[in-house]
C-alpha cells in the first residue's frame, strides 16, 4: 500500500473554530477517495518565502495518509486548488508508513522541570574557592562554566623570538 504526506497552507486569520472546520471538511473530501487518514494535524503559523494572495504569514497543517482510488485523487487534489480556505498545498509519496503522531500533555512534574529549567544560573562554589555558574542545557543537565577571579589574569600570549628576526 502507498502512503502520502499533504501539507497544506490556510489563511492565518482563521480561528480555532473554523481552521477545526476547515480541516474535518478537508478530511471529509479525502475519505471519499476511500484513503484512510493517518495523522492530521496543526504545524503551526509560519512566515512565507514571499506573499501568498497577499499573505505574509499561513496556517501549516500536515496530513499523512494510507492511499485509497487513485482515479479519484485527481478530483481530491482539484478540489483543493479551488478551495478558497487553502493558500498552497503539496502531497508527496512516503517511502515508508508514518509513525502515529501523540501530542505530549503536560504533566505537573513536567511544569516543575521547567521551573528548575528558567532558574538556571545559580552561582556554585567548588572546593578550591573559585566560583563557577551552573548553566542548565534543554536536556536537563548541568553544565559548570568557570569564572575567573581576576580580571587581569588573561593568559598572556608569548611571542617565539626566532619569528622576529628578519633574513
Amino acid at each position: 500500500m502507498s502512503f502520502y504526506e499533504t501539507l497544506y497552507i490556510v489563511d492565518p486569520n482563521l480561528e480555532n473554530q473554523a481552521l477545526e472546520k476547515t480541516m474535518d471538511s478537508i478530511g471529509k473530501e479525502l475519505e471519499k477517495t476511500k484513503s484512510k487518514i493517518i495523522n492530521h494535524r496543526f504545524w503551526g503559523k509560519k512566515r512565507l518565502a514571499y506573499p501568498v494572495e497577499r499573505q505574509k504569514y499561513g496556517s501549516y497543517i500536515i496530513m499523512q495518509f494510507e492511499g485509497g482510488d487513485q482515479a479519484k485523487m485527481v478530483d481530491y487534489n482539484t478540489w483543493m486548488k479551488l478551495n478558497n480556505s487553502v493558500l498552497r498545498h503539496m502531497t508527496i509519496l512516503l517511502e515508508e508508513k508514518p509513525e502515529l503522531y501523540v501530542e505530549i500533555k503536560h504533566s505537573e512534574s513536567e511544569d516543575e522541570n521547567k521551573k528548575l529549567t528558567d532558574d538556571a544560573t545559580d552561582a556554585v562554589t567548588d572546593d578550591s574557592g573559585s566560583e563557577k555558574e551552573s548553566v542548565v542545557s534543554d536536556s536537563g543537565s548541568e553544565n559548570e562554566v568557570e569564572e575567573p577571579k581576576d580580571q587581569d589574569s588573561s593568559p598572556e600570549i608569548e611571542e617565539d623570538s626566532e619569528s622576529k628576526e628578519v633574513e
